[in-house]
């Protein structure tokens, strides 16, 4: 592999700054899954009638997401438990959602992670409704079909905070599809623990990526990332 040049940092940061873009995205489409399926719990609940929404913005570590759309009811005093009553996310939102679409589709995660949420408001049964909106929208997210062809696909690796017991510095994998016509786009994230990268973690990526429609890339662009020149070899032979 080549040693970094200027192209590769622009492009480190580009999907850097992608990812971020990414995030608060994902975070807003979470949320506001989230608050519609409170508003109907709510309404089953209460003699009351939904009333159309109000917009407010977020700010997270990774940056601010605006114009959330806020469930409300006609006549009570309806909040959603899982939007911060102050504009700045009092639990790290980014963390939370980075942590559930990277780890996969694991209902006991998803559980924990919401039960630690509402468990203070809402009865077992409402939990789990919501908890099958939110596999719902991160499995619809972490199953989308990917075009078959890119010019090329940028991989790399970047250290994040991530809560499990404590605070711990974990490598989330990035890989950065670009097109014929120079369009870009994640294409996905992926968190393996605190083992560091490894040649098996990048090959199963890779493997992700063909399953889900990649079929042809002309050119892989990366840093001598452990094992990552094998696991290409193995998935798209014919790749640069």
């Amino acid at each position: 592999m080549k040693q970094p040049n200027k192209f590769n940092s622009q492009l480190q940061q580009e999907i850097l700054g992608s990812f971020q873009q990414l995030v608060k995205t994902l975070i807003k489409t979470l949320l506001e899954a989230l608050m519609l399926e409170e508003r109907e719990i709510y309404l089953e609940e209460t003699e009351d009638y939904a009333n159309g929404f109000y917009s407010r913005d977020l700010l997270t570590a990774l940056g601010e997401v605006k114009g959330l759309r806020v469930p409300r009811v006609r006549k009570g005093s309806f909040r959603p438990v899982i939007l911060p009553e102050r504009r700045k996310a009092g639990l790290d939102l980014a963390e939370v959602v980075i942590s559930l679409y990277a780890s996969g589709i694991s209902t006991r995660k998803i559980s924990k992670v919401l039960e630690n949420i509402y468990g203070a408001y809402y009865s077992p049964q409402s939990i789990s409704r919501l908890i099958k909106v939110t596999e719902e929208e991160i499995k619809a997210w972490k199953e989308r079909a990917l075009s078959e062809e890119y010019f090329a696909v940028f991989l790399d690796g970047t250290l994040l905070s991530v809560r499990r017991n404590g605070v711990e510095k974990e490598p989330v994998y990035l890989a950065l599809g670009i097109k014929f016509d120079g369009s870009r786009g994640i294409l996905g994230f992926w968190l393996f623990g605190s083992e560091g990268e490894s040649a098996k973690n990048w090959e199963e990526i890779l493997r992700e990526l063909s399953r889900r429609g990649v079929k042809k890339v002309q050119l892989f662009i990366t840093y001598a990332l452990s094992g990552i020149e094998n696991g290409i070899k193995m998935v798209y032979p014919a790749s640069e």
